[in-house]
């Protein structure tokens, strides 16, 4: 069984379960693929938009036009954001079918990346080791403030 069978296959029974789609005006919709790892972006936006827009799309332009879109989403994702195929990521993003170009138009794309508690933890003694750097500086400037002041009177 091919991919693209596959996918359109696992799209319609996500179709009753799990709507992630909202209606932005004529022909323009909002997907939304959940949490999901890194790894799996792209099957699960093609799935996404398949369930969505299969009704008023033909199914070929959807997974042309999702696959291009995903080839240039793995360049943020991978090489401009560094995110791990493991990590947590929630793609929203619009898209709009432009009938006289045969063609689907993605717009506002954007990528939420998620934290594990162990990765806020180390971010947040990271910032904790700053500032304490950063007030030992401020207390040197202000005693080497001090000493300049007492040695000009």
């Amino acid at each position: 069984m091919s991919e693209a069978q596959r996918d359109i296959e696992r799209a319609e029974e996500y179709e009753e379960t799990t709507p992630r789609t909202s209606v932005l005006g004529e022909n323009k919709f909002e997907l939304s693929t959940g949490l999901i790892i890194a790894a799996r972006y792209a099957d699960k936006l093609r799935r996404v938009a398949l369930v969505s827009l299969s009704k008023m799309v033909p199914r070929d332009i959807i997974i042309r036009d999702v696959s291009e879109f995903n080839k240039n989403l793995y360049d943020k994702i991978v090489n401009q954001m560094k995110i791990d195929k493991l990590d947590v990521i929630k793609l929203v993003v619009s898209v709009r079918y432009d009938k006289s170009q045969n063609k689907l138009i993605f717009e506002d794309t954007k990528i939420i990346r998620y934290y594990t508690e162990e990765e806020c933890k180390k971010q947040y003694e990271s910032v904790i080791q700053e500032n304490e750097k950063l007030k030992k500086e401020i207390d040197e400037i202000r005693k080497k403030l001090s000493d300049l002041l007492g040695s000009v009177q």
